[in-house]
């Protein structure tokens, strides 16, 4: 019973092994491979159809005063430990840092709320620690 069963079990994997290998083998491509989009842009596959969409075309918005004044909140909490040193040892920046509701005007959240951030390392985070400089524009 044992034997007849293990035996029919490997016929029917037998069968679905070649079954998936020779349906691979007439595989055909899918139907968007070779569809050429026509008004596809400036994309070097022809000239730039863009036509308008609607009134709200080459709207530029402004403030009032020419700059926008609005500004996250930096809340500068401090560390509850000592600052981040890069090593071997530690690659895990915030570790140390305060995480609150109240600093999520941040980038980096969690479940407990936003990582508040210290300057340094905003401007560590803004310099890609140490691989961009001021000739590439910081």
């Amino acid at each position: 019973m044992k034997t007849g069963f293990l035996i029919t079990g490997l016929v029917l994997l037998i069968i679905a092994n070649l079954m998936m290998v020779y349906s691979h083998r007439s595989s055909s491509h899918e139907g968007f491979m070779g569809y050429f989009l026509e008004n596809a842009g400036s994309s070097g596959l022809g000239k730039n159809k863009y036509e308008p969409i609607g009134a709200f075309d080459d709207v530029r918005v402004t403030p009032s005063n020419g700059v926008s004044s609005w500004r996250g909140t930096a809340p500068n909490e401090p560390l509850m430990g000592p600052e981040f040193q890069p090593g071997q040892d530690h690659l895990f920046m915030f570790k140390n840092n305060q995480v609150k509701p109240e600093c999520c005007d941040a980038s980096y959240s969690s479940d407990m709320g936003c990582v508040c951030t210290t300057p340094q390392q905003r401007n560590y985070i803004n310099s890609r620690g140490g691989n961009r400089t001021v000739e590439d524009g910081v």
